[in-house]
């Protein structure tokens, strides 16, 4: 319990230590937040953890819906989906993933294989679960690996 929470702390400090800033879109009171980043900011432990590997050549994708429909929002679970496409309108495989810690926090995750200054394509869509909401976003990331 106590190593999931160091985890989940670990990873949220990474996240908004990036240098792009988190995005994310509104629909009804849900939020998409995304975001992605090289698996090397990863600490070695939480790379162990989920299995992730590390490596210059490897991009995460981190992905979380939030209900705001509450005084204290929370991230609650969903339909997600991602494709991700490079300029030559390759498909990238993502090895995607859900992760629920013990204090209820919910999040997924992506891992992907990039090259240097690769420009990747992005669409998530989200569906809130119990929920008839659709969140949809599409954005491009440029990746440099030295």
């Amino acid at each position: 319990m106590k190593k999931l929470s160091y985890l989940m702390i670990i990873f949220m400090l990474l996240t908004t230590q990036i240098s792009w800033a988190e995005q994310k879109v509104s629909a009804g009171h849900f939020e998409l937040h995304y975001n992605t980043f090289p698996s090397t900011f990863l600490s070695k432990e939480i790379a162990n953890t989920y299995q992730i590997t590390r490596s210059k050549n490897r991009g995460i994708v981190s992905i979380s819906v939030i209900d705001k429909s509450t005084d204290t929002a929370k991230a609650v679970e969903a339909e997600v989906t991602i494709t991700a496409k490079n300029l030559l309108n390759q498909n990238k495989e993502i090895k995607f993933f859900k992760i629920v810690e013990a204090n209820k926090a919910v999040y997924y995750l992506g891992s992907f294989a990039l090259n240097d200054q690769e420009d990747i394509n992005f669409s998530i869509t989200a569906t809130p679960t119990n929920s008839e909401v659709k969140l949809s976003t599409k954005f491009s990331r440029e990746f440099f690996t030295d």
